[in-house]
């Protein structure tokens, strides 16, 4: 099986490439407003109008493309490796049950399941990706428009604030390229107004995805092997509802009475109740609602728990001892939350810094660096003060280069 870990890293080869094309579009863009800083408003105009039917906007078109056309590849492939490292887990049980095992690359049935399983989760990939654009304020409210409309605006505004001198056009232009940069490239929903950025979208359908995948090769092996239980695979700091289930081994029945908020026991006797309005407990159900733990398929009293009790207290002992940061306490599970917030605003600043200097703003490309110098210094104390490790090349950006800021 593959642990959590893998498998984040394994996604991280789709959200990656859609990150990285995320920030050559804020490139495009930023390089188009300084071909326009310079010109006189006839020229700016003339070149705009070259830019947007054509040149630059057919680059930004062709790279989306390219990326779409990549990730639905790499959909299969990630499909297929999770699927192999799950029949490979479960050859021992197989064995044990002196049932034929039959190698995945022979194994056409399976393949097929996967193959299935992977082209509900490219089309939904695909939903998301169609209706792809930026969020931008306008009188005060949140408008949403496509790429190429976004590009247009851009260029309009640009030609607009030629006349107006350097100075302005900067001021002017530098807040809305923060504005893009901030929204960064997202699916829209203009039924209901609401949009997320892509990568995000991405990263939780894989995620179910892939939790979905497991979730029924799984049954499906426990049936082939005649499997009376599941077992729940463990990861530090886990959310406050799930702590306790990790590592814990259930009879069928008993999982299906947990995963559908019935009273449960483990197969150790650890009671779980079910979720009460009334005492406010509150209960996901196992690879559900962001949950990353898996389950797989066991038999009882043969299978050795991977975890041993004294290692599970432990996990949940020092996640929730935590630690104090700028005055107040988290747990290892929320300071991992805010390792992933300031990731993002680390992100969104650098391609700030990167659409400043392709627009040849040098003063506000230093602010930008600014503001990632000082992302940076709090994720670093946060990461001496918690002990967390430091995924700091989560908030790397591709063609981002640290500049010096003139005092």
């Amino acid at each position: 099986m593959l642990s959590d870990e893998v498998i984040n890293k394994v996604i991280e080869r789709i959200t990656t490439r859609i990150e990285e094309t995320n920030t050559y579009v804020l490139k495009k863009m930023g390089e188009s407003v300084g071909k326009l800083r310079t010109l006189t408003p006839t020229q700016a105009q003339q070149l705009a109008q070259i830019m947007q039917y054509g040149g630059d906007y057919d680059k930004i078109a062709k790279a989306l493309a390219k990326m779409s056309e990549l990730n639905v590849r790499e959909i299969y492939k990630i499909f297929d490796e999770v699927a192999k490292q799950d029949y490979a887990f479960a050859e021992q049980f197989y064995k044990y049950r002196n049932i034929k095992y039959i190698p995945y690359e022979q194994n056409i049935a399976l393949q097929n399941e996967v193959s299935a399983l992977a082209t509900v989760t490219a089309k939904q990939y695909r939903n998301i990706t169609r209706t792809m654009g930026f969020a931008t304020h306008e009188n005060g409210k949140i408008v949403y428009n496509d790429i190429a409309r976004t590009y247009q605006n851009l260029l309009d505004k640009a030609v607009l604030s030629v006349s107006q001198g350097k100075t302005t056009f900067d001021e002017e232009l530098y807040q809305i390229m923060k504005e893009l940069a901030s929204s960064g490239i997202k699916t829209i929903d203009y039924e209901s107004n609401r949009s997320i950025r892509v990568e995000s979208a991405v990263r939780t359908a894989m995620q179910g995805g892939i939790r979905d995948l497991h979730m029924e090769i799984q049954q499906e092996f426990g049936k082939q092997f005649d499997a009376d239980g599941i077992e729940v695979t463990v990861h530090g700091n886990p959310a406050p509802d799930h702590q306790y289930v990790q590592g814990k081994q259930f009879s069928n029945e008993q999982f299906n009475n947990f995963q559908n908020d019935i009273d449960a026991y483990s197969y150790d006797g650890t009671f779980f109740p079910a979720e009460s309005e009334e005492t406010g407990r509150d209960r996901r159900s196992i690879g559900q609602y962001n949950c990353y733990h898996d389950i797989f398929s066991i038999i009882l009293g043969v299978s050795e728990p991977v975890y041993r009790d004294e290692e599970l207290n432990e996990i949940i002992k020092k996640n929730n001892k935590g630690f104090k940061f700028n005055g107040k306490k988290y747990t290892m599970y929320e300071g991992e939350q805010l390792q992933r917030q300031l990731e993002t605003e680390m992100r969104k600043a650098k391609d700030e810094q990167i659409m400043a200097r392709a627009g040849n703003m040098r003063d506000k490309a230093e602010l930008s660096q600014v503001k990632i110098n000082k992302l940076t210094d709090k994720y670093n104390k946060l990461v001496k003060i918690s002990g967390l490790p430091s995924k700091i090349e989560r908030a790397r950006v591709s063609g981002y280069r640290k500049i010096k800021v003139n005092k």
